[in-house]
């Protein structure tokens, strides 16, 4: 449930990542006191320092999927060029 708070928003636009527009911080109670320089820098520095999502490795089992699948496809591409020089 969202009730009626007030809230201090920091907007970070980030246009190196290829993942991301932008990026909302929410300033607590103690922050808002704080530089908006100040407040900018630190987001920066979070946000220069994120990394980037880990690549996922395929499994075996999906490697096999793969090459079956190709397999299959070559092969009835096969068979439908056999069927079409026969009728033709």
């Amino acid at each position: 449930m969202i009730k009626g708070v007030n809230k201090q928003v920091l907007e970070v636009t980030h246009p190196e990542s290829p993942y991301f527009d932008r990026v909302l911080f929410f300033v607590s109670a103690n922050g808002a006191e704080t530089d908006e320089e100040k407040l900018r820098g630190a987001a920066q520095k979070i946000v220069s320092s994120a990394q980037k999502p880990p690549k996922t490795r395929r499994t075996k089992e999906q490697i096999l999927l793969n090459v079956i699948y190709t397999i299959c496809g070559i092969g009835a591409g096969a068979v439908l060029m056999l069927v079409l020089s026969t009728v033709i």
